[in-house]
Order: structure tokens, then sequence, then C-alpha cells
């Protein structure tokens, strides 16, 4: 039998915001076990929000968190030559949801509060996220085409938004990847970006010259049904 996959979901309305990123510092966030991915010999971060639709796991719904945005904050390695993820945090709204992750399967969640709203016209689709841990103080705001293409896959946003594996460690420090299956997404062209994050406050005193940063793409992905599979060797 096929291997079942641990969750289930439909990602909807991506907005990853990236910038370079010194790889030494990259470096420092990810175990030295991992390599990392590089664009043009250089080294990126996203900001990424979405909204998390029809959450399943092990194919069963969990009354009240089956619909919420996230945001996560993520770096680009290639284990085993395969591109994938690590994330430096993942802001969830529950601290349940963020508990359970740090406790059985080492992702650095955090609790927030995270706010979505989505607005449609003839001509454009409109995507505002906030969050910040205690109150929602921060925000990234994108409006885009209605329609949307897939992009040529030696571009740029390929790179970035296709990633097939996440990453982390286990309980002895051992690195493993998690598989991440979707088909390819399709973008909006973005008309207008707004977005106002203390990346200093929010992932580490490190990160605050992203404050000063404008990033070097912004995508906003239509998203799809996505299928997320174990590690071997995670927990049962």
């Amino acid at each position: 039998m096929p291997p079942r996959p641990f969750l289930t979901a439909r990602w909807s309305n991506l907005v990853l915001l990236t910038f370079e990123a010194p790889e030494q510092l990259v470096r420092s966030h990810v175990t030295a076990d991992i390599d990392l991915d590089r664009w043009n010999g250089r080294t990126h971060v996203s900001l990424v929000a979405l909204e998390m639709l029809d959450v399943r796991v092990l194919g069963r719904r969990i009354p009240g968190f089956t619909t919420h945005p996230q945001v996560n904050f993520r770096v680009y390695v290639r284990p085993h030559a395969a591109p994938a993820v690590w994330f430096v945090r993942e802001l969830v709204p529950s601290r349940l949801i963020a508990a359970v992750g740090r406790l059985l399967y080492r992702e650095p969640f955090q609790a927030a509060r995270l706010e979505a709203r989505f607005a449609e016209s003839a001509d454009d689709v409109t995507a505002e996220y906030r969050f910040g841990p205690g109150a929602p103080r921060y925000h990234v705001f994108v409006t885009g085409s209605r329609s949307a293409a897939l992009p040529p896959t030696t571009s740029f946003e390929h790179y970035l938004k296709e990633r097939t594996a996440g990453c982390r460690t286990d309980r002895r420090r051992r690195p493993q990847a998690f598989r991440v299956q979707h088909p390819p997404w399709a973008v909006r062209e973005v008309k207008r970006v707004d977005y106002d994050v203390d990346f200093g406050a929010l992932y580490g005193q490190e990160w605050r010259f992203l404050n000063d940063r404008k990033p070097v793409s912004v995508i906003f992905a239509v998203g799809s049904e996505v299928a997320v599979y174990r590690a071997s060797g995670a927990p049962p």
C-alpha cells in the first residue's frame, strides 16, 4: 500500500516575501549535516503567510483547527539533492498545535495572534495577514491579478515555491526530511505589496537587518491541495 499522508490540507493565498541573507547567518540556523541551497550563489530567507483550509491529521478533522492562517519564516536547503526548506519559526494561532508540534515533531512552532482577510474584484485578489505574539501588530498586504499562471521551471519563483521537503532534527539531533507533495502553484501578478514586520523582535536580533531591506522577490501563489508525509524515523 502507498504511504498514508500524515497531514492533508488546502494551502491557499500564499504570500512569499524573500530576502537575501548572509550565508553564515543561514548556516547558523541549520544543522551541519544539511547542505544549504543557493540561487546564483546566494542564500535566501522567506516570510511565508498562507491560509490552511480543511486541515486533516491522519484523515481526521480536528474541531476548531480545520481552517486557520499560518506564518512561517524559512531558509532554503537541499538534503540529498532535493529542494527543501528549514523553518526558523512557524507561527500558529493555537497553543495546543504549537505544543504538539514542538514536543512530538521538533518543529519550531510558536503560538501567536493571527488574522487573515481576503477580497476579490473583477480584476484583482487581495490577501491581508496580521500577526504577532500577544497582538497582531505586524501585517502583510498584497494585491494581485485575478488571473494566474505557472512561472517557468527555470525561474526564481519556481525555485522558491516548489519545495518537495521540509527538514528538521529528531530527538537525537539527526537530520530528517518530511515529504511535501502538491501540484505546481500558479502565481498572480503582484500589483501592490505593503508589509510591516519587525524581524528582530519576531525571529531574533540577528535578523533585524531585514527591517531595512527590500525583498528581492514577492510571490502571490494561488495554492492547492497538499499532502505531507512523515519523515522516516518520525514519532508515531
